[in-house]
């Protein structure tokens, strides 16, 4: 962690390789997960259930957003990188489709590929010994040092522990249960609220912008949007 890099301001940056949690792999945890991988970070994806376990009631149901607007740039990106000898990606019509044809195979693609730990619940999250070196990773297996921030020390339903330097809790408002004393405000703490206008594709493009801003916020940038150039078009 570093404080004081941004261009813009003194907002607490992190540089790639640093260790971010995700916690939460629905649709927006995924796409965080994602995001962080391209920009270098070490993510780690944690989920209780199973992936877009919130979606899978609905797998019959059409789905509510125009299938060539279901799936980021960089989505589509890794997929077609994972396989790039096969015929045009599909689109997902119905929702059982979006998870299996994009979110399931997100996951084996060599960015996210063994980031996925799975069932596991945080059931916690506070700050790690300042003293306790061995708990305190850097992302590059490194012991931290010097005047920084301590980590954040999530716990597990199995009884397990780990540190990370930061968290996106993406499981959305109000569902997580993790007892926590940290507020939206707190340093290197995340949080993706997930819209409901009732507008689906704008609700989806908009939490994909929360996701942008996160990861501008840690790069210390006003601006750090890597859909915007392969969209063609602003949002």
């Amino acid at each position: 962690m570093e404080n004081g890099a941004s261009t813009n301001d003194d907002r607490p940056t992190l540089d790639p390789p640093g260790s971010i949690a995700v916690v939460g792999a629905g649709p927006f945890g995924v796409e965080a997960a994602l995001y962080g991988r391209y920009l270098g970070y070490n993510v780690c994806l944690i989920e209780a259930n199973g992936v877009a376990c919130s979606l899978e009631d609905a797998r019959e149901n059409a789905i509510p957003i125009l299938p060539d607007r279901c799936i980021s740039p960089l989505a589509k990106s890794a997929l077609a990188a994972q396989n790039p000898d096969a015929a045009d990606q599909r689109l997902p019509l119905t929702i059982g489709e979006w998870i299996d044809w994009v979110w399931n195979p997100l996951l084996e693609t060599d960015l996210l590929r063994g980031r996925l730990r799975c069932p596991l619940a945080v059931v916690s999250a506070g700050f790690a010994d300042a003293d306790d070196s061995e708990h305190r990773p850097t992302g590059d297996g490194e012991s931290s040092t010097g005047d920084v921030p301590p980590d954040f020390r999530l716990g597990f339903g199995d009884g397990t522990s780990d540190d990370f330097e930061a968290v996106i809790l993406a499981t959305g408002a109000g569902e997580s249960g993790i007892s926590h004393p940290f507020s939206a405000e707190t340093d290197y703490w995340f949080e993706l609220h997930a819209p409901d206008t009732g507008d689906a594709e704008s609700d989806y493009w908009d939490g994909l912008k929360q996701i942008v801003r996160v990861f501008a916020s840690l790069g210390g940038r006003e601006d750090l949007d890597l859909y915007r150039p392969l969209r063609g078009r602003d949002e």
